[in-house]
């Protein structure tokens, strides 16, 4: 089968590799969509320390069922299925908390197993008997099916940040999960929702997910602006969806007293974030991190899709086939994407 094997840094290689054999309790599926997430982009140009070399990446992943394992119930092949990534080990401390997005001991395809980079995936007994393999209805496809992942997290980050009624919501950063924290944002009750984003391109597709008010921080002061719209008071909540640590220090500047500030993006490695603590005491502002989601909040965002609530088919900017991965990654960054899926 054809696979994109990432073999280090900036080392993404298409290649022709045997196809997995389906074991007795697993299942075995035909990719006909994989989502290129920007930690995907992040593993291919920088590597990953639990990756081991060389690793079939992806872990948006939705496809059909090609075979089953003899010993697996509750699946027939032909079945179109969505498979949930971050597997939780139920036996770790945060575990044992709740907190199964913050396993210690993740499973995770296209990090410690192989991932959906290939024309067929074998779904591992671990991930079918921890019920995360989601059936998908007739009239959803495989694009909107890989939306499900990003809008988990999204989703679980605004349930910590507790995004409600009356709010008003500044998000930083107009990639796919930015878009994606305008919309749910405005389903939570958002009286408004404010789009900070450098890339025209991205700004003006920040409209159609719902910003009332939309700021490019290299044509005006982003905070300053903040503030007019919100008569000098600032944002209830304020998500930095983007790896700056410039745009960090801002949202803090942003957040309204009592607010609360998300730390959504991941900055490169050993960048710190200037922050005035000061600013963070008077204004008794919550700074929140966020990461990863867990297995009920990702059945709930597939639901959102399913039901129409989030309309993921608009965030698929570019279906491109498995060769183009470097293609993809490229206008993603280049902020020409909001999402690439790639077409195994």
């Amino acid at each position: 089968m054809k696979a994109a094997l990432l073999y280090g840094p900036e080392d993404l290689r298409i290649e022709d590799v045997k196809t997995p054999v389906c074991k007795k309790e697993e299942v075995l599926i035909r990719v006909h969509g994989v989502g290129l997430c920007g930690s995907d982009i992040r593993t291919i140009i920088h590597g990953h320390h639990r990756l081991e070399y060389p690793q079939i990446l992806g872990h948006e992943i939705a496809g059909e069922i090609v075979e089953i394992g003899e010993g697996v119930k509750g699946f027939s092949p032909g079945e179109r299925v969505y498979v949930s990534p971050l597997v939780p080990c139920y036996e770790c401390p945060a575990c044992k908390r709740g907190w199964l997005g913050q396993c210690e001991n993740l499973t995770v395809p296209g990090t410690t197993i192989p991932g959906g980079f290939a024309e067929y995936m074998i779904v591992t007994e671990d991930i079918i008997k921890k019920g995360q393999v989601i059936k998908m209805p007739h009239d959803m496809s495989y694009e909107e099916a890989v939306m499900t992942e990003p809008l988990s997290s999204v989703f679980s980050c605004q349930e910590y940040a507790n995004v409600t009624l009356g709010d008003t919501v500044v998000v930083i950063g107009m990639g796919p999960i930015g878009c994606l924290q305008l919309e749910l944002a405005k389903l939570r009750g958002a009286k408004r929702v404010i789009a900070v984003e450098p890339s025209r391109i991205r700004l003006e597709k920040a409209r159609e997910f719902g910003a009332d008010f939309i700021i490019d921080p290299f044509e005006v002061d982003p905070v300053k602006r903040v503030r007019e719209i919100t008569g000098g008071w600032g944002a209830e909540v304020v998500i930095s969806a983007n790896p700056s640590t410039k745009a960090q220090g801002q949202a803090i500047k942003m957040a309204c007293k009592r607010g609360k500030v998300v730390f959504f993006g991941g900055v490169p490695k050993g960048e710190m974030t200037l922050i005035d603590s000061n600013f963070v005491h008077y204004e008794q502002i919550t700074i929140l991190g966020h990461f990863g989601y867990d297995h009920m909040q990702n059945a709930r965002s597939f639901d959102l899709i399913a039901d129409k609530k989030i309309k993921a088919d608009r965030y698929v900017t570019h279906v491109l086939p498995l060769e183009d991965a470097m293609k993809g990654v490229e206008m993603a960054k280049s902020g020409e994407a909001i999402k690439v899926v790639l077409k195994p």
